[in-house]
């Protein structure tokens, strides 16, 4: 490929807003620990689980990439940095030390690939039953001016003109035409640690003075439900940063007061009503909750799911959580809103186990290890 070559074709905008969109399909090749991964039969509410290192995180990632296909290569970076501890990621922390910053966002870019090299079969992450969305990602070859390795990204989407994005190892795009979207899907992927102010201060800006406040308010009351509103300072650094007025007390309270689980309560509360009609990814959700709260807080998602046109896909390595989950799905007529697949390594691959609402029903009651 030359570097001033034109091969960036414009495809067509697909606005999938109000469209029943769902992945019901995953195939993941070469991608993290995933050599050749294949999932059928996604629900709308999926619960992943598994021991340490089954790939449970990088199956989110995996999605998030694939449905997440507005500006691809910023939300690739936005993956990398995430993995990187801040400490070694100067940039992160305020400190703009862009030559650092850069060697430790090459080394993340050549971990996205089976074995950690780069040099591996392309990566590639599809589903094709309903909608044949597709993303990959492979090395460069002779691309020495730039003094180190180099990327293309490829995203499709249906029969739409694939977009081609070269981006190289620390993130800078070489390459880049006035670039159409081909999924116009909002997704957000929550990680294990809770979403700082900024981040839930922009999300609140697209909730404030909607119903959806309220679908927020009626979350938090699952572990406090004395609270009534919910206000933003306009000071971050300030311990009050994010208030609650709660009905028994005259004065407004700091979120800071109200424990871990609230800030998580939160986060997935308003994450979930920011992503009407798209995908809601979060790792350990059980984070911060106690078991009698996560039944209440799967009652509230499973309602959301459908409610707002919502695919969820949740992680965790809690029993309680598994069982909190069966629990809320067995109260719905319609119990096949959601499912559980077990992750295990097997020799170099990973293989799934899919378990529908009875079948999950039947391992909780006989404390069958699901984990």
């Amino acid at each position: 490929m030359q570097i001033g070559e034109a091969t960036f074709k414009i495809g067509d905008n697909i606005n999938l807003s109000g469209w029943d969109f769902m992945l019901n399909d995953l195939t993941v090749k070469n991608y993290r620990c995933f050599k050749d991964l294949h999932i059928n039969g996604f629900a709308r509410v999926n619960l992943l689980v598994g021991m340490n290192n089954t790939g449970k995180s990088s199956l989110l990632e995996a999605i998030y990439l694939l449905v997440n296909q507005d500006e691809i290569h910023r939300s690739l970076i936005e993956l990398l940095q995430s993995r990187v501890e801040i400490d070694k990621f100067p940039s992160l922390i305020g400190d703009i030390n862009q030559y650092q910053s850069s060697q430790y966002l090459s080394q993340e870019i050549h971990n996205l690939f089976y074995g950690f090299q780069s040099d591996t079969p392309n990566i590639l992450i599809e589903s094709h039953e309903q909608h044949n969305l597709r993303f990959s990602i492979h090395k460069i070859n002779n691309y020495s001016i730039f003094k180190q390795d180099a990327f293309e990204i490829v995203c499709s989407s249906g029969s739409s003109t694939p977009i081609k994005i070269n981006l190289l190892a620390d993130g800078t795009v070489v390459k880049q035409d006035n670039l159409p979207l081909l999924v116009k899907k909002p997704s957000l992927l929550l990680a294990s640690s809770n979403l700082n102010f900024q981040k839930l201060s922009d999300l609140w800006n697209n909730i404030l003075l909607t119903p959806k406040e309220n679908k927020v308010v009626s979350a938090l009351q699952i572990l406090e439900p004395a609270v009534s509103r919910i206000g933003f300072t306009s000071y971050p650094n300030y311990h009050a940063n994010i208030l609650l007025k709660l009905d028994t007390y005259p004065q407004p309270i700091s979120l800071t007061n109200m424990g871990e689980g609230m800030r998580r309560i939160l986060a997935i509360a308003m994450a979930s009503v920011t992503v009407e009609n798209g995908f809601l990814l979060v790792d350990e959700i059980e984070t911060g909750l106690h078991y009698e709260a996560q039944s209440q807080m799967w009652r509230f998602m499973l309602e959301i799911a459908k409610e707002l046109n919502i695919q969820i896909f949740a992680t965790t390595h809690s029993w309680d959580c598994i069982a909190s989950f069966q629990e809320a799905l067995a109260q719905l007529k319609d119990n096949s809103i959601g499912k559980l697949f077990r992750l295990s390594r097997q020799d170099e691959n990973v293989r799934v186990v899919e378990y529908n609402t009875d079948e999950l029903s039947v391992a909780v009651r006989q404390s069958i290890e699901v984990r």
